[in-house]
């Protein structure tokens, strides 16, 4: 008898352990996949505060500044639209789960704009500074469309349906949106350079 019960105990914790991997995973698979892209943003901004108009000529100032004025607004929408959604969430105390895939496309959309934007900048810049944005910018791509579910930021991912924190969403609606307001104060400050530029 002891027998038969030793046995259907070790029966259950071999089944157990087979089944231990595969409740890991499924734990795993809800975590929010987010890689937040704002730092590479606000490097990459600082970078082109530094350098873009040391070497640029009277001709190309008018255009350079016409499509940082581009990047510039795209920015701004994308932030006023993050920050209007996150205080939106919290406000209704809305519980992570349900999808609003029309403010997810908003955002994709908005971001597609600010990439279209660093496509503009980086075209009349130098290599050094072309080859960094071209990087970020391919980066940003292959999380937005990749085959891979992907987000770049915890709101994006909880407006997807994940299971995603208050404390996350809290972390979105700091430090990342300071970093964009860098961005933006940044490609200010080179505009404000090359202005004098053209006089």
């Amino acid at each position: 008898m002891q027998k038969m019960i030793f046995s259907k105990l070790c029966a259950a914790l071999a089944f157990a352990c087979l089944l231990a991997p595969s409740v890991n995973v499924a734990a795993q698979s809800n975590e929010a996949p987010v890689t937040d892209i704002t730092m590479d943003l606000q490097e990459w901004a600082r970078h082109l505060n530094s350098d873009a108009d040391k070497n640029l000529s009277r001709e190309k100032a008018p255009e350079l500044n016409r499509y940082l004025e581009a990047l510039k607004m795209s920015l701004e929408d994308y932030m006023k639209t993050r920050k209007r959604l996150s205080d939106s969430l919290f406000r209704n105390n809305v519980a992570p789960g349900k999808k609003d895939i029309y403010h997810l496309e908003v955002l994709k959309e908005q971001m597609s704009a600010v990439m279209a934007g660093m496509r503009g900048v980086t075209d009349l810049t130098g290599r050094e500074l072309q080859e960094e944005g071209d990087k970020l910018n391919n980066r940003i791509y292959d999380i937005l469309y990749g085959e891979q579910t992907h987000f770049l930021s915890y709101l994006e991912a909880f407006l997807a349906g994940m299971d995603v924190t208050k404390k996350d969403l809290a972390l979105d609606g700091s430090t990342c949106y300071q970093r964009l307001r860098e961005c933006i104060n940044l490609i200010s400050n080179l505009q404000g350079r090359i202005n004098k530029k053209m006089k």
